[in-house]
């Protein structure tokens, strides 16, 4: 996950399958127990044809301190990258982003669903992952009892 930002058509190569290059990005992992549920689905209107993008992930085992940051994931747009079954990577939202629209809780999961309309269907970016397209992981670590540790740098520590 990465947040959104216009991209022009000049700083990507596009063959109409996979991206060549596109604007290094840095990307937030995120290991989910059950995988995503995603849609991509060719549509047509006025405009002309476009493919509607939905994505909806599940974190287990929350805290009261993610629950504060999945509230600030919503109504903003983001760059989503999938790892598919067959170990291809594809990139959600590349022209227009993916909204974060809406939250559901239980007392132990989230789900955040992501949606959007793009023109073209997804490509894969299996050539670019290292070098245009940068995973960074999270440093997040929990105390046993539940608790989490933010130092003055935002970052936050959960020891396990």
């Amino acid at each position: 996950m990465a947040p959104y930002k216009k991209v022009q058509r000049s700083e990507i190569t596009y063959n109409g399958v996979s991206l060549i290059e596109f604007p290094e990005t840095f990307f937030y992992i995120f290991d989910l127990v059950q995988g995503p549920a995603f849609l991509q689905q060719q549509n047509e209107n006025e405009g002309g044809k476009y493919f509607e993008v939905s994505l909806s992930l599940t974190f287990n085992r929350i805290t009261a301190f993610d629950n504060l940051q999945f509230q600030k994931l919503l109504k903003k747009d983001y760059f989503l990258i999938v790892l598919d079954s067959n170990g291809d990577y594809f990139l959600l939202g590349f022209r227009n982003g993916l909204t974060a629209e809406t939250l559901k809780t239980t007392t132990t999961q989230y789900t955040i669903e992501f949606k959007g309309m793009e023109e073209e269907f997804a490509p894969f970016v299996n050539d670019i992952m290292g070098t245009d397209i940068i995973t960074v992981e999270g440093l997040n670590y929990i105390f046993q009892d539940g608790r989490d540790f933010i130092f003055e740098n935002d970052t936050n520590y959960i020891f396990q």
